[in-house]
């Protein structure tokens, strides 16, 4: 290409990174570079991946994350007791035959006991209840998947059937993945900071201060992985043509056989 010729396109690309702003230019960093094939594709919303879902798997996927975020609330107050506890052993110096410290004890103790079990049964509930959601709305994706492509004419499509099977199982998985883990892990992270920091602001304000900016270093060193999880993108790349092509010969070889021909091959 001429030098004259590539000027106007260096400039164009130029002025198109400098418009995306800072903001822009570290998301840039952290999703790396993208598939050719997904560049003219826009992701779609996190509110977009309910749009296959009923309201009854809706209703269910919220009471999942109130249960989570109640089971967020639940870690640092049990916490709490095991350290009023521990204090009420340490203050007492006579606890031989002390029944108002044997009460006491007693008391807190059971509170801490039916937390524990409280936590329990939430715990596996909303894990039910993140599971069932999410696959019914994977599901239902799955199956507009595969009416789509059902719809479309053989002959002009480019994708071969192992591309597009790997597609129907990696990328519905990722989105079953996102909607079930991902989301119940951030949402009892963020109530499990917000109730640690409304404690320690009533218990001591110094440690509420230490605790407070703590989050943000936790956050940016969660977002290290990320990165390292960009330098393996293009061996994943390969990685899943190569399932294409052996999921398709698999599929090709299934079909001679089924016609007795495994003997010409």
């Amino acid at each position: 290409m001429d030098e004259s010729s590539s000027l106007p396109l260096l400039n164009e690309e130029r002025e198109e990174r400098s418009a995306r702003g800072f903001f822009g230019r570290i998301l840039d960093l952290f999703n790396g570079d993208d598939d050719e094939d997904l560049k003219d594709i826009e992701p779609v919303s996190f509110l977009q991946l309910f749009r296959f879902a009923s309201p009854r798997v809706i209703s269910i996927y919220f009471l999942a994350s109130f249960l989570i975020f109640f089971l967020g609330f639940i870690t640092p107050v049990h916490q709490w007791l095991g350290g009023r506890i521990a204090t009420i052993y340490i203050n007492e110096k006579e606890p031989v035959g002390n029944d108002e410290f044997l009460w006491t004890v007693w008391k807190w103790a059971s509170i801490y006991g039916g937390m524990f079990i409280i936590a329990l049964v939430v715990e596996y509930l909303q894990n039910y209840l993140f599971t069932w959601a999410s696959e019914q709305i994977a599901s239902e994706c799955r199956r507009r998947f595969i009416g789509a492509i059902l719809s479309r004419d053989s002959l002009q499509s480019e994708e071969s059937t192992g591309e597009l099977s790997n597609q129907l199982s990696s990328h519905i998985d990722r989105m079953k993945e996102g909607l079930g883990e991902k989301v119940g892990e951030f949402v009892r992270c963020l109530s499990t900071f917000i109730t640690c920091c409304t404690i320690s602001f009533i218990l001591d304000w110094q440690t509420a201060l230490i605790l407070f900016w703590s989050g943000p270093v936790y956050l940016l060193t969660s977002l290290i992985p990320k990165l390292s999880a960009n330098a393996a993108k293009s061996s994943l790349k390969i990685s899943e043509e190569a399932n294409g092509i052996s999921e398709e010969s698999i599929l090709n070889v299934k079909t001679i056989a089924s016609c007795n021909g495994q003997n010409e091959m």
